[in-house]
């Protein structure tokens, strides 16, 4: 009889404990990812801003600003980095900064050839799933290029370029063939992340912003500030309602819709607030 109880209790602390950690594991493992992510957040906040405190990239842009007036052209960042064969080097912050304002323009011309030749291949996954830079070259080494925001729904994720099931492991992901998300005049950048993902929370909550709600990005070289102006289900393959529209400074996100499945897309567009207010 003793045995019998013995037995009894012992499955039933067993099951106590299983219970437990099946109530426990949802909020442990959405904590511990989150943290994981801000701390993403945290270390690529650290590199870009060491490279814009050092004294050593002012001597540069002022380098650069000479040569621009001696010349009397439009002398660039990389026009002195292919001039002086400069290599990425992780030691030194005058060059990394180099590097990060030659992803700049660069980035401002892709932008600018998305406009002139089109986004057709926005609806090939095998295409929108390729990074369209290597940040890693441009001495950004975690392959973080920002974080999205969204104070409303107390979301705050990093930002990783090109939409592969990789990247969507740990933040929201860029769509290459959308806009870099750097803002400017007929710019549309695309981020998808996962939603009822199990054991962590990236685009759960974006059915909760409403008009109004502000959205921001932050880029190695500004904070940029859109407001949500309307949301829509879309179907998967309805990609072309992601596309530019001109004149406008967008973004889109996009998530799978239902809860739970990938039947249609839950879409939030957002639009750029102007600088000045």
């Amino acid at each position: 009889m003793k045995k019998r109880y013995k037995l009894l209790l012992t499955i039933g602390i067993l099951m106590i404990i299983t219970g437990l950690g099946i109530f426990l594991y949802s909020p442990v493992s959405n904590y511990l990812n989150n943290k994981n992510m801000q701390g993403a957040i945290n270390d690529y906040s650290d590199a870009v801003s060491q490279m814009y405190n050092d004294t050593d990239t002012e001597e540069l842009q002022k380098e650069i600003e000479r040569i621009s007036s001696e010349r009397s052209t439009d002398y660039t960042v990389s026009d002195y980095i292919k001039e002086n064969d400069i290599k990425p080097d992780p030691n030194k912050k005058e060059i990394n900064w180099a590097y990060i304002s030659l992803l700049r323009e660069q980035m401002e011309m892709y932008n600018e050839q998305l406009v002139e030749f089109g986004q057709y291949e926005l609806n090939d996954p095998f295409a929108y799933e390729q990074p369209s830079f290597d940040l890693a070259s441009y001495t950004l080494y975690d392959n973080v290029f920002g974080h999205i925001s969204a104070p409303a729904i107390n979301m705050d994720l990093p930002i990783y370029l090109g939409a592969n099931q990789y990247n969507m492991n740990f933040g929201a992901v860029q769509l290459s063939y959308s806009s870099m998300p750097i803002g400017g005049e007929s710019t549309n950048a695309v981020f998808a992340a996962h939603r009822g993902y199990i054991g962590k929370i990236f685009f759960d909550n974006i059915v909760f912003l409403g008009e109004g709600d502000d959205v921001y990005i932050t880029n190695p070289w500004e904070e940029l500030h859109y407001k949500v102006v309307y949301t829509e289900v879309i179907s998967p393959y309805d990609i072309s309602k992601c596309y530019i529209q001109e004149g406008r400074d967008l973004i889109t996100l996009l998530t799978c819709h239902p809860y739970g499945s990938n039947e249609q897309r839950y879409m939030v567009v957002c639009e750029r607030v102007p600088p000045e207010e």
